[in-house]
């Protein structure tokens, strides 16, 4: 687990860049935070504008020397849909069960409605996923328009010949890697957005 890595381990982290699941650089990590047993909590961020930003251990995975940070909502949605899969996959076993006369009536009925509460609980959390998603779809549209906006003044100062090709490529290889991004993370939601209501 992350959090039982050893102190020369922990410190190995400092100084690390980080980016996310999409390839969005995110910055230099410059902190380690533990609790009191020695495990860590959280890293901090600089993210070379002076701006810090703490990110918890549960929003950061390793890929071979990697660090990666994972987006709040993909672990938010990820989680609900690990539980709801449990749950259905209780309900079917403890179906079987019965069938097979390995568990009183009385007790599958009580075990049954405590697996039904709980998936009716999980729906009900449902609406507030989709929300999350829904609000981090409109600040990506937003991105790309304000990015599509940026490349294209570009391209028509390049063509008015208001400034060289190679001050355009220089920028234009800046935003094309982000407009990449966002159409990675879009496509994220995407899935996650299937994968929850195939399972509600």
């Amino acid at each position: 687990m992350m959090t039982e890595l050893s102190e020369p381990e922990l410190k190995g982290f400092l100084g690390k860049k980080i980016s996310d699941t999409y390839g969005r650089k995110l910055g230099t990590i410059i902190g380690v935070t533990l609790n009191d047993f020695g495990e860590m909590q959280s890293l901090e961020l600089e993210k070379g504008n002076n701006e810090l930003q703490r990110l918890s251990v549960d929003q950061i995975s390793m890929d071979r020397d990697k660090i990666i940070a994972v987006s709040k909502w993909k672990i938010q949605i990820e989680s609900l849909l690990k539980e709801m899969d449990s749950a259905q996959r209780r309900l079917v076993a403890l179906s079987d069960l019965l069938k097979r006369k390995e568990i009183p009536k009385n007790l599958y009925d009580e075990l049954t409605q405590k697996h039904e509460e709980a998936i009716k609980n999980l729906k009900s959390k449902k609406n507030t996923a989709m929300e999350i998603i829904q609000n981090r779809e409109k600040e990506l549209d937003r991105q790309i328009e304000d990015l599509t906006k940026i490349l294209i003044e570009l391209k028509a100062g390049k063509w008015s010949e208001e400034f060289s090709s190679k001050v355009y490529e220089v920028a234009s290889n800046s935003i094309e890697p982000n407009l990449e991004y966002v159409a990675k993370e879009k496509r994220d939601l995407a899935d996650h957005i299937s994968e929850l209501t195939k399972l509600f």
